[in-house]
Formats: structure tokens, C-alpha cells, sequence
């Protein structure tokens, strides 16, 4: 009778309550996941605008990050295949000093093609840090 009618209307403002507390929570967790992916997005542009690369790394003919580095005579490190279309142009000039060469053998730079290497490596492992925090979500 009345009762029941009564205790079912305590029981559903009870469970409209609930809802309404869970529908509150939700929001919440979807903003403070929204927060946190938008700060996830800062962290990434802070550590590659800050993960700067070094000069030594850059041709200075491309000015692109070097993939085989070598030594000319000028004492300079160059991208092979720059340094090498430079000379087929027939320029015996250095292209940092516009000194003569004393020769035009190109040596190849193992050191800072492994140093190159390793800031690709720790960049990429830099990145992907805050790309795996993603997983935990």
C-alpha cells in the first residue's frame, strides 16, 4: 500500500541521488583527465624545445643534423654528401672559410657520428617517457 509506494519513492530519490553523484564524479574524472593530457602535451613541447641540438651536430652546408660526418681539410665536419657535391662543383675553398683545402680527402668522424646517435636515442626515449605515462590512463 501507501507504504511501499512511500518506500519505493525513498528508494528511487536515493538512487537518483547516487546517480547524480556518479554523473558529478565522472565529470570531474573526465576533466581531470583532460587536464592531465593537456599537460602531458606541454611536458612534450617543453623537452623538445629545450632538447636543443648541439651545433656541432649540424652540417654547416644543409644545416640538417649530420648522418655521416666527416672531416675536411679545413678542420670542419660536413655531411659526406654535401661536402662531396661541393667538391664536384669543382670549389677547392673551404665552405665554412673560404680558405684554400690542402687536399680533398674527406675522413669519417666515428665520434660524433656515435654522439649523434646516442642524442637521437635519448631524445627518442625522452619522448617516449611521456608517450608510455599515456598507458597508465
Amino acid at each position: 500500500g501507501v507504504a511501499d509506494s512511500q518506500r519505493a519513492d525513498s528508494d528511487n530519490a536515493v538512487v537518483t541521488a547516487l546517480l547524480a553523484q556518479l554523473d558529478g564524479a565522472a565529470a570531474h574524472q573526465a576533466r581531470l583527465e583532460r587536464e592531465l593530457e593537456e599537460h602531458r602535451e606541454e611536458l612534450a613541447r617543453n623537452v623538445m624545445s629545450r632538447r636543443e641540438i648541439p651545433a656541432a651536430f649540424l652540417c654547416p652546408i644543409s644545416c640538417e643534423v649530420m648522418k655521416e660526418p666527416t672531416l675536411a681539410a679545413d678542420g670542419h665536419v660536413y655531411e659526406r654528401v654535401c661536402m662531396e657535391q661541393w667538391l664536384q662543383t669543382g670549389a677547392r675553398t673551404s665552405p665554412v672559410t673560404n680558405g684554400r683545402l690542402a687536399h680533398t680527402t674527406l675522413t669519417p668522424v666515428h665520434a660524433i657520428k656515435s654522439m649523434i646517435a646516442d642524442f637521437i636515442e635519448e631524445t627518442r626515449e625522452l619522448g617516449g617517457a611521456l608517450d608510455d605515462s599515456d598507458d597508465d590512463a
